[in-house]
């Protein structure tokens, strides 16, 4: 009777070691699986964020959404939001559709919101073995451009999932797609164009495929088979429709659909004039192969526009901008789309007359055509603020510390306005001083910030007193009219020696008497902090650039009304730049005036948010 016990417990302690041989042998690093490996990376490298674009961006490749019941106020309002706190001017939506749903979308988004939403059309592929199908679809788009419709749209279903009756495939150039060409040619109206995919979905799904795991995540983005055209025969076909309609302007999206091979991508665009291409949701593909890519953008820079294909989220837009202007190494981009490989990529670091075509001015330049004598998307000169030419919504903030250079993460609610350069007259030149100039502006329950930032190669200054004329050497200037009622403002000057004039001005028909403050101290006094780049803070130093950050008490501004300022309520003001490098004076103005600074009529609106 002994025995037994002893039995049973050899028994389990037998079944125990079984128990944990198996789950050492299920265990076995060795036969982990690929897509459980998530391997994390020891290089030390230096990672920066980059929370608002050098300059206002237009993405020209998004899908928002379309129709009334889609774009309500509040998603509409969620947008703007991720927008703002990126930076963003403008999102083209690729969603607009036709009829009753391009009028919907068009009310919800370009006209409620001017200049922040562009809305491209789309054509009805059904029924295409029809007779009148061509005809049909052409008149179709003419009256969607006439509602309104900046451009068109095609997605990848044509040449890859458009079949006739008969099951044939319609290619890409068809020729019964030529009426279509025609009529964006003839309404000036960009086609935006997706053909086939990346180079690793027309290859078979076996260990060799770089986008395995994708695959096995979406199967149907395999288009390997009988089934299916090769990748480079759909891309002939595009290249085809390119060659026979010159007049008619084409961005092709995702680098030119074929971002693996960028000397074949370079090699049309220098055989096609009317051809453009983005870059939205390939920077996965370009950004492990930052030499050329970098190379690519310098030498392309007037035919490539930003786009993302990602809903309005920073934090996606904010990888592109990592991409585009940090030498940052070997970080994950997954955020600016999903994950597309196993890879890391490296930033381009692009220099800012390469920045600036490529985050608005090129796109700036194919919308511009689209107006048909309406408002256009945005204004001529897109240097502009994100949401009007002369209008800033100006953010709450806690009150913080100045430092001269922007680094408070306050300013991370604020998104950068640029200055356009203007003449002595006030107009838009391309003259002078090759600088960039921008503000952010904040609000607390104590006073108004604003941050300068610059570009420059001298700090063109003999280090003048306060209250000097400090108009006469480098410096920025901030005029505040409070109350519309009556002719007196604030104005402010600040050198890159930190140096300040602050005066009062009655301004009555022209005539103009700047008053300094008396008992200029304790809570009237201004905050203010000035950095250089690149160089010594010192007069005639030579620099990359400066910055200024001043806040501006409203016990200071108490003689003026309408102070301090509510949610709701509105300032007319003014920001302006001097710059006076090779002896010559250039002039950067937010709100545009004519040859003097204090044209208070003409200033622009602020907007407390």
């Amino acid at each position: 009777m002994i025995c037994q016990p002893l039995f049973r417990c050899a028994a389990l302690f037998a079944i125990a070691l079984t128990l944990i041989a198996q789950a050492s042998a299920d265990d076995d690093i060795r036969d982990l699986k690929l897509k459980e490996w998530q391997p994390r990376s020891m290089l030390v490298t230096k990672a920066t964020v980059v929370e608002t674009p050098r300059f206002p961006v237009i993405d020209i490749h998004n899908h928002l959404g379309g129709g009334k019941e889609t774009l309500t106020a509040q998603r509409v309002a969620r947008y703007l939001d991720e927008m703002n706190a990126a930076g963003v001017k403008t999102v083209v939506n690729l969603d607009g559709g036709w009829g009753d749903r391009l009028q919907e979308t068009i009310a919800a988004l370009d006209e409620a919101h001017p200049g922040r939403f562009a809305t491209f059309a789309l054509v009805n592929f059904d029924g295409i073995d029809d007779d009148d199908w061509s005809q049909r679809e052409a008149q179709r788009l003419e009256e969607s451009f006439k509602q309104g419709g900046r451009g068109l749209k095609i997605d990848k279903r044509l040449g890859l999932i458009w079949r006739y009756k008969s099951g044939k495939l319609m290619p890409v150039d068809d020729p019964k797609l030529d009426p279509v060409w025609a009529m964006c040619a003839k309404h000036h109206r960009p086609v935006v164009i997706h053909v086939s995919d990346p180079a690793a979905f027309f290859t078979p799904l076996d260990r060799f495929n770089e986008r395995w795991h994708e695959l096995n995540e979406h199967p149907n983005w395999l288009f390997f088979g009988e089934k299916f055209p090769p990748q480079q025969e759909i891309l002939d076909q595009l290249h085809r429709v390119i060659a026979r309609h010159p007049e008619t302007t084409f961005v092709n999206t995702h680098f030119g659909n074929n971002a693996e091979d960028l000397g074949a991508v370079g090699e049309q665009l220098d055989k096609y004039p009317n051809m453009l291409v983005d870059f939205d949701a390939r920077i996965s593909e370009l950004g492990r192969k930052p030499y050329s890519a970098r190379k690519f953008f310098i030498k392309y820079q007037d035919r490539i526009l930003f786009g993302t294909d990602t809903t309005p989220r920073r934090e996606a837009f904010r990888i592109y901008y990592r991409f585009l202007e940090t030498d940052d190494e070997y970080f994950d981009c997954a955020a600016s789309h999903h994950l597309q490989g196993f890879w890391m990529i490296y930033g381009i670091f692009l220099p800012d007359d390469v920045l600036e075509k490529i985050y608005f001015r090129n796109a700036e330049r194919i919308l511009a055509q689209a107006s048909d004598g309406r408002k256009p998307v945005v204004s001529s000169d897109a240097n502009d603020s994100a949401t009007s030419p002369a209008e800033l919504i100006v953010a709450q903030t806690p009150d913080f510390e100045v430092t001269g250079d922007g680094t408070n993460k306050a300013w991370v609610k604020a998104q950068w306005q640029s200055l356009p350069r203007r003449d002595r007259d006030g107009k838009p030149t391309g003259d002078g001083l090759p600088y960039d100039s921008r503000i952010k502006l904040l609000y607390s329950s104590t006073g108004l910030y604003t941050l300068f930032d610059a570009t420059d190669k001298t700090l063109t200054t003999t280090g003048r007193a306060d209250n000097e004329n400090l108009w006469e050497e480098d410096v920025f200037e901030i005029f505040l009219w409070t109350d519309e009622k009556l002719p007196i403002y604030f104005e402010y000057e600040i050198s890159p020696m930190n140096n300040e004039l602050p005066i009062l001005v009655p301004n009555f028909g022209g005539k103009f008497l700047g008053w300094l403050p008396w008992h200029y101290d304790g809570g009237r006094k201004t905050r203010k902090a000035t950095a250089a780049r690149g160089g010594k803070k010192e007069p005639r130093a030579a620099v990359t650039g400066w910055s200024a950050e001043v806040f501006i008490p409203y016990e200071l501004l108490n003689p003026l009304q309408n102070v301090p300022p509510q949610p709701g309520t509105q300032w007319r003001a003014n920001f302006y730049r001097v710059d006076y490098d090779e002896g010559k004076s250039t002039r950067w103005t937010w709100a545009p005036v004519g040859g003097s600074f204090h044209e208070y009529q003409k200033f622009g609106r602020l907007r407390f948010e």
